[in-house]
């Protein structure tokens, strides 16, 4: 019994890692978002020419996806490679950072797409999920750079994201109650 009710809690403890880190990237990620707004910064995330600025119109949404991403990524590397993560923790913040990055930069793509179809350039049937992978590679070639140019916003939330990264594997060399 008490070894069913150990296993029960170690089961528990993984989405558990998932959501406080979500919600705690999340939490920060948007109280540095609405700061940047209410000090009168009209355009927090990066563009590119031409660009419609669903990011901007939906920026929580964005965020929201980032930091989803960000917190399975680091879940599953604490998972899968616990020993690894342990002993280079940072090693592991840079790894996960950059890894997110791509998989976010592809979802962005495809949630970018269904902001433009909401907003009208909806396609025929045929051309959907077309469209769909059309935004799904452009977010992998040039969601880095929104990315990147959406500064002084990543740059105040990059400590933030490595170090729960880094308190994440931290924590997983506490012994577990039980």
């Amino acid at each position: 019994m008490a070894f069913a009710v150990t296993q029960r809690m170690r089961t528990l403890r993984w989405p558990g890692v998932f959501a406080v880190c979500f919600l705690g990237l999340f939490a920060y990620s948007a109280a540095v978002y609405g700061l940047l707004r209410m000090l009168g910064m009209q355009q927090v995330f990066g563009a590119l020419y031409r660009m419609f600025m669903y990011h901007e119109a939906h920026g929580l949404q964005y965020i929201a996806l980032f930091c989803a991403v960000h917190a399975l990524m680091v879940t599953a590397a604490l998972r899968c490679a616990p020993k690894a993560a342990l002993a280079r923790p940072w090693l592991l913040s840079v790894a996960t950072l950059l890894a997110s990055s791509a998989l976010a930069s592809v979802l962005g793509g495809v949630l970018w797409k269904i902001h433009d179809m909401h907003h009208g350039y909806f396609p025929p049937a045929p051309r959907l999920w077309h469209d769909l992978w059309w935004g799904a590679e452009t977010g992998l070639y040039l969601g880095w750079q929104v990315l990147a140019m959406s500064q002084p916003f990543g740059l105040i939330c990059l400590p933030f994201f490595l170090l729960v990264t880094v308190k994440g594997a931290r924590s997983m060399q506490r012994p577990q109650g039980g």
